[in-house]
């Protein structure tokens, strides 16, 4: 088994995710892909051993597990094993060799030659580290605005970012917004804003509410009006 980055001397000092608990829901870091021996012997592929293509989140601090039988929290390690589900490989392989932010559905302690990390996570979204200057300019702007006023649970500031017509009544009200996003067992984190054309954004996100926890994606289309941008509308594209 390829065990990489373990360093068991400094597991006290590492931040230790239980994972009977859902831990971790979300990690950063860089991701890279690595061709690694598979079956029969997980050893060498110029030795007959299939070709595994593997990605690979190195993490920029020691991490430990605990809450499972095969979680050692007095091992450390920085490398996790993340394997895209549904149409996430793609997204994936487009951003190898750059920091991102993934949102992890499932994971668990690694416990045989496929697994090549300590930890095992499932991820269900994917997003890169942006440099926010970039949309400076732009609708991005009120996006992002909205997105960080949802992560503290203020409905109230987030509807500013709302066209008017929308923000007396229905979901994109302050009231609305305030009593879904207040309160939260894990705020809304924005993991990254892309745009599709300069009035139409691909968002992705997470959080956790009582027993849901989402990592989800939205697009998020504005409109201009008296030379301000506000939000016009929002399709959730994950359920949540």
């Amino acid at each position: 088994m390829v065990f990489c980055g373990i360093a068991s001397a400094s597991g006290a000092q590492a931040s230790c995710y239980d994972i009977s608990k859902g831990q971790p829901s979300q990690l950063s870091g860089e991701l890279y892909r690595r061709i690694l021996p598979g079956p029969p012997n997980y050893k060498d592929v110029q030795a007959g051993d299939q070709p595994e293509p593997t990605y690979l989140l190195e993490l920029d601090a020691d991490i430990c597990l605990e809450g499972e039988h095969l979680a050692d929290p007095e091992s450390s390690f920085r490398e996790v094993h993340v394997v895209p589900i549904g149409g996430m490989d793609g997204a994936m392989a487009s951003l190898i060799g750059r920091r991102v932010t993934v949102g992890i559905v499932d994971r668990w302690a690694a416990e045989n030659a496929h697994h090549r990390a300590p930890l095992m996570a499932i991820v269900g979204s994917i997003a890169p580290e942006e440099d926010n200057t970039e949309q400076n300019g732009t609708a991005a702007t009120v996006v992002r605005a909205f997105y960080l006023a949802l992560g503290s649970g203020d409905g109230n500031e987030a509807a500013r970012y709302v066209v008017a017509g929308k923000t007396a009544k229905g979901p994109l009200s302050a009231a609305a917004l305030s009593g879904f996003y207040g309160g939260m067992q894990a705020p809304l984190k924005l993991l990254g804003i892309r745009a599709k054309s300069e009035d139409l954004f691909l968002v992705s996100y997470s959080f956790r509410k009582g027993a849901i926890t989402c990592t989800g994606r939205a697009e998020v289309r504005t409109v201009n009006e008296g030379g301000k941008d506000y939000i016009e509308g929002i399709n959730a594209l994950d359920g949540c």
